[in-house]
């Protein structure tokens, strides 16, 4: 145990003469005043430590003493104050003599025990009055002996408030961390009606007696609680459901246990589940807060994320990727503003099995989403169910690694269904180009412009694989010129399209876009006003922000203005106008600038 570095001054000064109202005030034979201060503090112990969000220890909110003399009775000295921060209390008014002083604090600001004003120092302090539940609360608790005589030399005491509560905790073993998520409900029950103090007198002494029954532990697996007079037995109860949603409960017995002032004590159990050895991973949309989830693109993610290609990078035909992560935990991220639904993982174990099994179900995987998901056979040995439906035994995988494992997902989500149509493969990242540099253009990309510029990437390369878009160009047949002003084949503009490596969005200003071979740059309202609802009704789609959209892309694919595939109403207009017309359709796999308006920031 540690204590806290505190410095504590005892200072008495004798008054060389004392009213007769301080006298009868103080209730002490000499007419001979003391003054006190005492500078307080308490007990810092690790293993009962408390922590705020910011780990910092916690502070005292609530605070009480008393001062007791000789006989033990309760005074009120002349002067007595308690600083608001609970440092310092002030006494004066104390004549020769020994004295008892009590304190006790607590860290909960509206506190649930009955704190009792004492009138002796054997009286009742503080007292648990609910019926078969523990004194779930933190206290402190110290008594200070003093004594004041004529040749007294000013002194220095150390005033430490200790725990006066002991801590239980619930240890859980489970066969991977995975299986916490299964967990509904856990309480905690002593067998003992009477094992457990239910009152703290002020001289420090314990009394009373009660117990606990089916106190609900399930968000801190610990309670706190007035000592036990004895060692307790009693059980763990565990409400928990099944991958499939059906509930089940286990009672777990304990025994031995002993509840001691400023102490933890353990409780630890072996937790059971009939999916125990089951391998697969089961999520299901309520078990996400059970896991390390995050969402990508939030508006305080630093361009130190999203320009990094390793973090924020992906293929428009596969914006779902999965992948086992160094920590050997399954990593998944979505490039999508569209949430999708029952997904599943096949994987194969190259050097263990030559079929595939289903190693995760998720019922939902939501926009944007970056998550990470303890694997439960890296821990322990696991059993699948292959997609032949034979069972298979793979051995626990502590070092598993992504080039062990093959990995396919299977989905009937519409959108899903929509990607697979792409028959491109390009790479879209996100770059700040040269905006550091004072360029007159380029400016820094924002999470928000990112987002858009995922929505524009998958739509603009659906829309060119789609048989819409490709019957529609067959009408520009001859219209489409090359720089040179020859005719473009289409069917060789369709593999120029198709085998294009992909786009490095950037921000602009001061004009649309900037673009060629990898790079391209959009203005903000390009980002934007791309989508059929961006513009009113009925009104021409052929905009600017349209415009400038299939402008850039025409000179990625290698063609100036000397071309019509950048200015003139031959490729943005075909562009635009089938874009808008899949969108108000609702063919493009996201077709409304409110799918993104919408979604957190």
């Amino acid at each position: 145990m540690k204590f806290e570095k505190i410095i504590i001054f005892l200072s008495a000064l004798l008054l060389a003469s004392c009213s007769n109202k301080l006298e009868q005030e103080s209730d002490i034979e000499s007419p001979i005043s003391g003054q006190i201060t005492l500078l307080l503090g308490v007990q810092d112990d690790d293993a009962c430590s408390l922590k705020t969000r910011g780990s910092d220890q916690e502070q005292i909110t609530r605070m009480w003493y008393a001062i007791a003399n000789k006989q033990g009775e309760v005074i009120k000295p002349l002067y007595q104050k308690l600083e608001s921060d609970f440092s310092k209390l002030t006494i004066e008014g104390l004549g020769y003599g020994d004295y008892t002083i009590v304190f006790l604090a607590t860290t909960n600001p509206n506190p649930e025990a009955t704190i009792s004003e004492p009138e002796q120092i054997i009286d009742k302090w503080l007292l648990n009055q609910a019926t078969k539940a523990p004194l779930d609360e933190v206290y402190f608790y110290k008594k200070t002996e003093l004594h004041i005589g004529k040749e007294q030399a000013p002194m220095s005491q150390s005033v430490v408030l200790e725990r006066c509560i002991g801590k239980i905790e619930v240890d859980l073993n489970v066969s991977s961390d995975y299986m916490w998520r299964f967990i509904r409900k856990v309480s905690i029950t002593f067998d003992d009606p009477e094992g457990i103090y239910t009152t703290l007198n002020a001289n420090g002494e314990y009394s009373g007696s009660g117990s606990v029954d089916s106190h609900d532990i399930t968000k801190k697996y610990s309670l706190y609680s007035l000592p036990s007079n004895k060692s307790l037995s009693g059980y763990v109860t565990i409400e928990s459901e099944r991958s499939d949603g059906s509930s089940f409960t286990h009672k777990y017995s304990f025994s031995n246990c002993k509840i001691e002032a400023g102490r933890v004590s353990h409780i630890t159990l072996d937790y059971r589940h009939p999916e125990n050895l089951e391998g697969l991973l089961y999520i299901r949309e309520e078990d996400f807060s059970h896991f390390q989830t995050d969402t990508m693109f939030l508006a305080d993610e630093p361009g130190e994320v999203f320009y990094n290609m390793s973090k924020r990078s992906f293929y428009v035909n596969t914006p779902l990727q999965v992948s086992i992560s160094n920590e050997h935990q399954l990593h998944v991220k979505f490039f999508s503003p569209i949430a999708i639904h029952n997904v599943k993982l096949l994987c194969r174990f190259n050097k263990i099995s030559t079929e595939f099994f289903e190693l995760a179900h998720f019922d939902k995987i939501y926009p944007f989403m970056e998550a990470s998901f303890p694997l439960p056979v890296v821990s322990s040995e696991r059993t699948f169910t292959t997609s032949s439906g034979r069972k298979i035994v793979i051995p626990a995988q502590p070092e598993l690694s992504n080039d062990e494992v093959s990995l396919v997902i299977k989905t009937e989500d519409p959108f899903m269904k929509k990607i697979e149509q792409i028959d491109s493969r390009w790479f879209i990242r996100f770059s700040a180009y040269s905006a550091d540099n004072g360029h007159a253009y380029w400016r820094h990309m924002t999470p928000l412009l990112c987002r858009h510029g995922v929505a524009l990437a998958i739509n603009m390369a659906f829309m060119f694989s789609s048989e819409e878009f490709n019957l529609e160009m067959n009408n520009y047949e001859g219209k489409l010129k090359d720089n040179g002003g020859n005719a473009i084949n289409l069917d060789a503009l369709r593999q120029k399209i198709r085998n294009h490596g992909g786009l490095v969005l950037g921000r602009v200003s001061g004009v649309g876009g900037l673009g060629g071979g990898n790079t391209y740059g959009l203005a903000d309202y390009c980002y934007t006003g791309v989508y059929f609802d961006a513009t009113p009704p009925g009104s021409h789609p052929h905009n600017y922000a349209r415009q400038a959209m299939f402008h850039e892309y025409g000179h990625c694919l290698g063609y100036n203005h000397s071309s019509t595939m950048t200015y003139g109403d031959q490729w943005t207009v075909l562009c635009a106008t089938v874009f808008v017309r899949m969108g108000q359709a609702g063919e493009l796999p996201i077709c409304s600038k409110e799918v993104i308006a919408t979604l957190p920031m």
